[in-house]
């Protein structure tokens, strides 16, 4: 029982997604949500007590997946072959869920207070990445993690509005470049 309670739970999350990102959080209610999946209201509360805990556990799904893709990096033996696989699993969640990603950055911007409760933030991956990586990165963590962040998110979505090839393609030519940046200082 508790497998079903699970796959439902998540089943929940992914159609709020798909909902908000159709439209809004604001105009998405219990209603479509519990339409979506195919239950009825009440089996939504028996998960979530309110949409804003739908909001947030959808943050927190995401998060950590996100999170845990980018630790993937640490399984690398040099410290610029786990940075190319950090640029590699990054762009490779946002293409792969491109709406879970765009929700991801949304959330930081509208709740960033909230953000902070999370245990699991894509960034501190980041984050420990760089901190790792001092004296070959050339410029303080933070700062460093604004241009990963940024470069990494610009590709993404300039490629999804048709301004830059696939990601597959480019891929390696972004990581060198990222790379040059922050260690060429």
């Amino acid at each position: 029982m508790r497998v079903k309670r699970k796959d439902t739970k998540k089943r929940i999350l992914e159609s709020a997604l798909k909902l908000f990102s159709e439209k809004g959080i604001r105009e998405t209610t219990i209603k479509d949500i519990a339409k979506e999946v195919g239950i009825t209201e009440g089996a939504i509360y028996r998960h979530f007590t309110s949409k804003d805990e739908i909001v947030r556990g959808l943050f927190g799904m995401y998060s950590e997946e996100f999170y845990d893709r980018l630790m993937l990096a640490f399984e690398e033996k040099t410290y610029r072959d786990k940075f190319y696989r950090a640029v590699e699993e990054f762009l490779s969640f946002c293409f792969e869920n491109p709406e879970a990603f765009k929700y991801l950055d949304l959330f930081h911007y509208l709740r960033a207070e909230e953000v902070k409760e999370f245990k699991k933030l894509p960034k501190d991956a980041i984050l420990k990445l760089l901190e790792e990586g001092r004296g070959i990165i050339k410029i303080r963590a933070e700062l460093a993690l604004a241009m990963f962040v940024g470069t990494l998110e610009r590709v993404f979505l300039f490629t999804q509005a048709g301004l830059l090839e696939r990601y597959k393609d480019i891929k390696g030519e972004v990581a060198d470049l990222l790379w040059k940046a922050l260690t060429s200082l």
